[in-house]
C-alpha cells in the first residue's frame, strides 16, 4: 500500500516516500499544526493482519513513547489509516551506522564520541525499565550534525522468552536491515544469555554495544561464523581478535572498555549503561588518543625521519635556544579563574542578574531573617543598596534597563517562588503588574518580550511571548532563559513536582523541544554564553556537590568548574564574566519527646527531610538527599532519644505501617514503590501496573494491607490511588491534579489538595468529594488528630510557626504552640513539622541556606 503525496493522515500531510522494509513503509510528512516535517511509519495491510508483526509494531510504539532523550528517536503520535496503524516520529537527516561503516572503520575519537551517546540513550531506556535487545549498526542513526539516535525498539522488553529451535535455524548471520520474523534480535549482536535462551536484562544491551564498538573501530564483526550456529558458538565460547591485531592501531583504554562490555557473564560487564558512558567519556581526556595518532604518523614517516635526522637535529637545537630565550624573558602560566566576593551578610540569596553594561548587579535575598527584598551592588564595591520592596524578588534585567520582578513573592520549594509578574525601571518608580501566578521570567534580547513560567491549574506552562505556550508539564520548569539570538528558550525540566532532579532542555519558537542532557539528580541555575553556542548550568550527580557544566545544542557536555561547596549559576555578562553563588546548606532537626520539657537536637547528615513520626513519639523517619545518598535518596529511622540513625535502604521513605514493621519508600529512577523492613527481612517491590511516575506522598490504611500513594499514569496528571500490597492494580481516589496521602484514623477519608492548596475530603471507598470550609488556603496540614473530626495545621511560611488544632465540624481553631528557631538567618522556606495524634510530642526541621555571591573571571 503506497500512500500518494498530498494524502492527509490526521493533521499530517504526506510529502514523499522515504523507504520500505519488511514491516511497512516510511514517509516524509508535514505536521500542519506545529509547522514541522515528521516521519510516519505505516504498516502494510498484510503486516497489520499478522498478529505477531502487529504486536512487534505496537511494542515499539509503546516503548518509544515512554522515552524522551536526545539520543533516542522521539515518538510524537499514533494513529490508523485504512485499518493500518502508523506511528509519527521525528524526521532524521543523515545515515545509519551500517551505512557509515560501508566506507570503513571509524577513528578512535569518533568511536568514543558515538559510543558515549549510544550509552547515554540506553541508560535513559534502562532507567525506564526498557531493554532494547536488538542493538546493531542498522538501528543506530548518525544525523547530519553527528548526533546519534537509537532506532527500532520493536523488540524492547524486560524479559526474553526462550529462543526456539526454528529461530536458531532461520537466524541470519548478516543483516543490513531489520527483517520481520527475527524476533529475538540479530545473531551476531546477541549476548551469550540471549543465545542460551535465558532472560535478558540491561546488561545484554551493554554486550551488544560492545560488539558495535568493536565493529566501529575495526570494520569487522566481533563474532561471525559461516552459519548462525557457528556464530552463536563463537559468542558463547570465543573472544574476538584483539583490536590491536585487527589491522588498526587503537586506544588501549578503548579496547579495555570494549573487552569489559564483551565479558561472557553479565555480572562481569559494566553494570549500567551510565557507567559505560562515563568510561567512554573519560577516554577523551586520556593521552593514549594522542599516542594513537602519534604512532600512526610515526609508522608512516619512519624512513623519512632516518633520512632527515641531521636536519631535524639542527632544527631541534634552534628550537631549544629560542624556547630558552623566550622563557627567560616572559614565563607563561595557564589562565587561572579570578574570584571576587560581593556579599558578606548571613542569609539566602535567590536570583541575581547583571545590568546591560555588566557594571552593576541586582539580586534578591533574605538577610538576617528579614523578608525577601531586592538589592543592588556595583562590581567594584561591596556596598549594597536596598530597593525597599519587601516580599519582592527580581527575575530578569532587560537590555533596555528594565526589571521583571515578582510581587507578593511566596516561597514554594527549593528556589521556586510564585507571585505576580510586574515590570519596573532600574532607576526606580512604580511597578506595573502584568500576570498572576508566575514563577519565573526572562527578557528577550531586545527587551520587548518576556518568556514566563506560570502555573495553570494542574501544570506548569512556559510561554514566549506571554500567551504563546511553548511547553507544559505536570512536573515543573525552572531557570528559563532566552538565547542571545532569540531562536531558543533554555530551561531546566523537572519531571517530578517538587523534586530538583531534571534535564537541560531547549524549545524553539515553534514549540519543538529537545533534551540536551541526561537526568541530573539535582539541577538549579542556567545561562547562555554570550555567543549562544553553549548553555552553562549548575547541577549535581549522586554523591557530588553541585558543579558548573556546559552543554551545546547537539548535547555535548563538559565540566567548566568544580568547587567544594554547592554552586548555583546566576548569570553571564556580555564579556563572559560569571555571576555565581556559593551555598552552604544544612537541615537542622529539633524535637520534643513525650514527657520532656526541652527540645533535643536530632540533626543527622546535611540534607534531610523528616516524613513520619511514630504515634507514640519515640522514633521518626527521615530521608537524606545530599552527597551521601544515591540517585533515589536514602531512608533512615531514628529514635527520639538521640541514638544513631539506622539506614533502612535506598529510596524516599514516607510512612510506617500500623504495626511499625514496614516503611513505604519511593524510587524515582526507575519508578517503583518499595516496602523497606524496619527490622530483619527483605524489601518488597509493589507492581507498578500503569503508573509511570510516583510523587511525594504515601501512607497506610488502618488495616495494614492497603496503601494510598501519589502517582500519575501516562498522559495524565498526578492524583492519589489506593492499592493492596498483596496484589491487584491501584484504584484512583482523587481527580487529576488533586493529590494527598493523609488518611483519617478510621480509614474512610483522604485529604486531597490541588496546586493552589485548596483542600477537599474524598471517600477512600467511592471517591466522593466533600468540601472543607474549616481549612483555608494558607493552612498547611500536619496530620489528622485522634479522630476524623480534628486536624492539626500550621503556618509554615512565617515566623513564629503557629500550630493549631482545627475542628472540621465547627471550624474552631485552637492555638497549641509556637515554634521559632533561635537563629532565623538563611531559612528561605517553610518549617516542616510532625506531631503525634495527642499533640504530646513533635519534631520539626528546616533548610538553612547561607549564600554568598561571587564574580568569576577567566572561566572557559
Amino acid at each position: 500500500m503506497t500512500i500518494a503525496p498530498g494524502t492527509r493522515l490526521g493533521r499530517y500531510e504526506v510529502r514523499s516516500l522515504l523507504g520500505a522494509g519488511g514491516m511497512g513503509e516510511v514517509y516524509r510528512a508535514h505536521d500542519a499544526a506545529l509547522g514541522r516535517d515528521v516521519a510516519i511509519k505505516v504498516l502494510t495491510p498484510e503486516v497489520a493482519g499478522n498478529p505477531d508483526r502487529l504486536k512487534r509494531f505496537e511494542q515499539e510504539a509503546r516503548a518509544t513513547s515512554l522515552l524522551n532523550h536526545p539520543n533516542i528517536l522521539a515518538t510524537y503520535d499514533f494513529g490508523t489509516t485504512d485499518g493500518s496503524p502508523y506511528v509519527v516520529s521525528e524526521l532524521l537527516e543523515g545515515e545509519t551506522l551500517r551505512e557509515r561503516l560501508l566506507s570503513g572503520a571509524l577513528s578512535t575519537r569518533t568511536t568514543v564520541r558515538f559510543g558515549a551517546q549510544i550509552a547515554r540513550g540506553l541508560s535513559a531506556a534502562h532507567e525506564k525499565g526498557i531493554v532494547h535487545r536488538d542493538l546493531k549498526p542498522e538501528n543506530i542513526f548518525i544525523t547530519s550534525d553527528s548526533h546519534v539516535k537509537i532506532l527500532d525498539f520493536g523488540l524492547a522488553k524486560l524479559l526474553d522468552p526462550p529462543i526456539s529451535e526454528e529461530l536458531i535455524s532461520e537466524a541470519e548471520t548478516m543483516q543490513v536491515k531489520t527483517e520481520a520474523g527475527v524476533l529475538m534480535g540479530t545473531v551476531g549482536y546477541m549476548s551469550p544469555e540471549q543465545v542460551r535462551g535465558k532472560p535478558a536484562d540491561h546488561r545484554s544491551d551493554i554486550f551488544a554495544l560492545g560488539t558495535v564498538l568493536y565493529e566501529m573501530v575495526t570494520a569487522k564483526r566481533a563474532f561471525r561464523g559461516d552459519s548462525a550456529i557457528e556464530t552463536m558458538n563463537a559468542i558463547l565460547k570465543e573472544d574476538p581478535p584483539p583490536v590491536q591485531t585487527s589491522g588498526r592501531l587503537s586506544s588501549p583504554a578503548l579496547e579495555r572498555v570494549i573487552n569489559h562490555c564483551l565479558e561472557k557473564r553479565p555480572q562481569d560487564r559494566f553494570q549500567s549503561a551510565r557507567d559505560l558512558a562515563f568510561g567512554l567519556e573519560t577516554i577523551t581526556g586520556l593521552s593514549d588518543l594522542q599516542t594513537v595518532s602519534s604512532a600512526q604518523q610515526m609508522l608512516s614517516r619512519k624512513r623519512d625521519i632516518k633520512r632527515l635526522w641531521p636536519v631535524l637535529a639542527v632544527l631541534a637545537v634552534v628550537v631549544l635556544l629560542l624556547a630558552a630565550f623566550i622563557f627567560g624573558r616572559n614565563s607563561v602560566t595557564p589562565a587561572i579563574p579570578v574570584y571576587q566576593q560581593l556579599t558578606f551578610r548571613r542569609g539566602s540569596l535567590f536570583t541575581a542578574r547583571f545590568t546591560p553594561d555588566g557594571k552593576s548587579i541586582f539580586f534578591s535575598a533574605t538577610w538576617n531573617g528579614n523578608p525577601i527584598d531586592i538589592y543592588s551592588v556595583r562590581t567594584e564595591s561591596p556596598e549594597q543598596q536596598t530597593l525597599g520592596l519587601p516580599n519582592t524578588s527580581i527575575l530578569s534585567v532587560s537590555s533596555m534597563g528594565e526589571m521583571a520582578v515578582l510581587l507578593k513573592s511566596r516561597f514554594l520549594f527549593h528556589s521556586v517562588n510564585q507571585g505576580t509578574l510586574a515590570r519596573m525601571q532600574l532607576a526606580g518608580g512604580s511597578a506595573r503588574e502584568i500576570l498572576e501566578d508566575v514563577q519565573e521570567a526572562d527578557w528577550s534580547p531586545d527587551g520587548k518580550n518576556l518568556a514566563v513560567i506560570r502555573f495553570d491549574r494542574v501544570q506548569n506552562l512556559l510561554e514566549y511571548p506571554i500567551g504563546k505556550v511553548l511547553y507544559k508539564t505536570t512536573g515543573y520548569i525552572s531557570n528559563v532563559r532566552v538565547s542571545p539570538r532569540n531562536d531558543f528558550v533554555a530551561f531546566l525540566d523537572h519531571p517530578v513536582h517538587g523534586d530538583s532532579r531534571g534535564f537541560v532542555t531547549v524549545v524553539d519558537t515553534n514549540g519543538n523541544t529537545k533534551k540536551l542532557s541526561d537526568e541530573w539528580s539535582g539541577a538549579d541555575g542556567l545561562a547562555w554564553t554570550p555567543d549562544g553556542r553553549e548553555i552553562w548550568f549548575t547541577a549535581t550527580k549522586a554523591g557530588e556537590a553541585a558543579s558548573l557544566y556546559a552543554v551545546t545544542l547537539s548535547g555535548k557536555e563538559r565540566v567548566v568548574m568544580r568547587a567544594p561547596v554547592e554552586l548555583k549559576l546566576q548569570d553571564i555578562s556580555r564579556d563572559g564574566t560569571v555571576l555565581i553563588t556559593g551555598n552552604h546548606l544544612t537541615t537542622p532537626i529539633a524535637g520534643l519527646p513525650r514527657g520532656e520539657t526541652r527540645e533535643r537536637d536530632l540533626s543527622w547528615l546535611n540534607r534531610v527531610l523528616i516524613t513520619d513520626l511514630s504515634p507514640d513519639g519515640t522514633s521518626f523517619v527521615f530521608n537524606e538527599f545530599g552527597q551521601g545518598s544515591g540517585a533515589n535518596y536514602a531512608t533512615y529511622l531514628r529514635k527520639m532519644d538521640g541514638s544513631p540513625a539506622v539506614h533502612l535502604g535506598d529510596g524516599y521513605g514516607l510512612a510506617r505501617s500500623p504495626d511499625g514493621k514496614w516503611v513505604i519508600s519511593i524510587w524515582f529512577t526507575p519508578p517503583q514503590l518499595i516496602l523497606l523492613p524496619t527490622g530483619a527481612g527483605q524489601s518488597k517491590q509493589l507492581e507498578r501496573f500503569g503508573i509511570e511516575q510516583y510523587g511525594y506522598g504515601a501512607s497506610w490504611l488502618p488495616d495494614g494491607k492497603n496503601i494510598v500513594f501519589v502517582g500519575k499514569e501516562l498522559g495524565h496528571a498526578s492524583r492519589s490511588y489506593v492499592q493492596n500490597i498483596d496484589g491487584g492494580p491501584p484504584r484512583p481516589i482523587t481527580p487529576e491534579g488533586v493529590v494527598g496521602s493523609l488518611v483519617s484514623p478510621d480509614g474512610k477519608f483522604l485529604l486531597g489538595r490541588d496546586r493552589s492548596n485548596k483542600k477537599t475530603l474524598y471517600s477512600v471507598a467511592t471517591g466522593e468529594a466533600r468540601q472543607l470550609a474549616a481549612l483555608e488556603t494558607d493552612d498547611w496540614v500536619i496530620r489528622w488528630g485522634s479522630d476524623a473530626n480534628s486536624i492539626y495545621t500550621c503556618t509554615r511560611n512565617q515566623m513564629p510557626v503557629k500550630l493549631y488544632k482545627v475542628n472540621l465540624d465547627t471550624g474552631r481553631k485552637e492555638l497549641l504552640k509556637e515554634l521559632t528557631p533561635a537563629d532565623q538567618a538563611g531559612i528561605p522556606g517553610a518549617i516542616n513539622v510532625l506531631m503525634t495524634p495527642d499533640a504530646k510530642a513533635y519534631i520539626y526541621s528546616f533548610t538553612r541556606d547561607l549564600s554568598d555571591l561571587y564574580l568569576v573571571k577567566g572561566l572557559q
